[in-house]
């Protein structure tokens, strides 16, 4: 599959909206759009639209925490309680009942979801929090909730998809002393030009998102434009907060394809670091068939990485590639050894064939795009 064809392949699917776009080098080789922005099928795509990254923007803010890292704020293997004193005393339940916690939870803990925490919005923790602080808890506040109930294992000894990223937000915020969204747009959003990425759309913003649909038993309802992982009207979610476009991501995954500097010279990362985001932190989570379109990665700082390329069973050069995505379908595939990256957005939730067919057909059609493979 090529240009042409990658174009007729996004037409046939016939997803409400539907935007692409690789880079290598810093420049883009390929764009196409399709579809409607709204559901009345009036306002044809046009490129510019805004969608919610959901867990696309655990890639934003790993990158950030690893600045961090880079710059010795924060230390990978330090206690999370050297930042979130609350964390110093876990407790965690099986079968058994509920214990304390003999492991220090870490950060190295928080970038490769080993916390032990859950994904669990609806907690009474977090429920009372929002009635006492009248929808205007903070990122550090909720983290503190997350841990009053039990964890679900001692930190370290297992992997679960969880909160971890919005505590590593809230560490953030202390570390820094700055608001997350100060944090990122100071040190990755203006530095990079991504002038339509945050947490909370303008209403000028607010005009442009694409339609937001949800899909049931083979149809599309469409849904308010919202983000349920935004729990209160201050919450900077780390995890699932994150709106953006195709042309502002772009520049932060091909930033990461070329060893960690951006088109205008700006060092998001070091090369070192972007090659320690990627390595494999995670002897529980190496992915097979049953997770879509992460058949033989592994799981790194945030980002899924190939480690077996022949479990993918794509015949393109993924053995450097890594990346993440989105609740709604948005996805990115960076190559650091190609300069190569591709963006994918779309607004559909519990779209799950959009994850086990259109993800690995885009990873491998850009190899193909750049020429480097047939």
């Amino acid at each position: 599959m090529h240009t042409e064809d990658l174009a007729k392949y996004l037409d046939e699917k016939a997803i409400p909206s539907s935007d692409v776009i690789i880079y290598r080098d810093h420049k883009e080789i390929y764009r196409y759009h399709c579809g409607h922005k709204d559901s009345a099928k009036t306002q044809e795509i046009k490129g510019d639209e805004l969608y919610y990254l959901y867990s696309a923007s655990k890639v934003i803010t790993c990158t950030a925490a690893m600045q961090l890292v880079e710059r010795g704020i924060i230390g990978i293997d330090d206690p999370v309680s050297k930042y979130i004193p609350q964390y110093a005393h876990l407790t965690y339940k099986d079968e058994n009942g509920v214990h304390e916690c003999k492991n220090v939870m870490t950060i190295r803990h928080l970038f490769s979801m080993r916390g032990g925490l859950t994904y669990n919005l609806g907690t009474p923790s977090i429920k009372k929090l929002l009635e006492e602080t009248n929808g205007k808890a903070t990122t550090v506040q909720l983290a503190c909730a997350f841990i009053k109930e039990p964890l679900l294992f001692e930190p370290g000894t297992s992997h679960n998809y969880s909160l971890c990223h919005d505590v590593l937000a809230a560490v953030i915020e202390v570390a820094t002393g700055m608001t997350f969204g100060e944090y990122l747009k100071k040190n990755i959003f203006d530095p990079l030009g991504m002038k339509n990425t945050g947490f909370f759309p303008t209403e000028e913003q607010k005009k442009k998102f694409a339609a937001q649909y949800r899909y049931v038993d083979g149809e599309y309802k469409e849904i308010p434009v919202a983000c349920v992982y935004r729990l209160s009207d201050v919450h900077e979610s780390g995890g699932a907060g994150m709106f953006s476009c195709v042309n502002d991501y772009i520049l932060l995954s091909d930033a990461l394809a070329c060893h960690g500097t951006a088109y205008n010279g700006y060092q998001v990362l070091k090369p070192e670091t972007v090659d320690l985001m990627r390595s494999n932190q995670n002897e529980y989570a190496v992915f097979n068939a049953k997770h879509n379109n992460k058949a033989g990665y592994g799981y790194a700082f945030g980002v899924r990485t190939m480690l077996i390329p022949e479990a993918a069973r794509s015949d393109a050069p993924t053995d450097f590639e890594f990346g993440w995505d989105g609740a709604a379908g948005s996805y990115t595939a960076i190559d650091p050894k190609h300069h190569l990256s591709i963006f994918y957005a779309q607004q559909v939730l519990g779209h799950g064939w959009v994850y086990s067919d259109v993800h690995p057909t885009l990873r491998d059609t850009m190899y193909r795009i750049a020429g480097i493979c047939d």
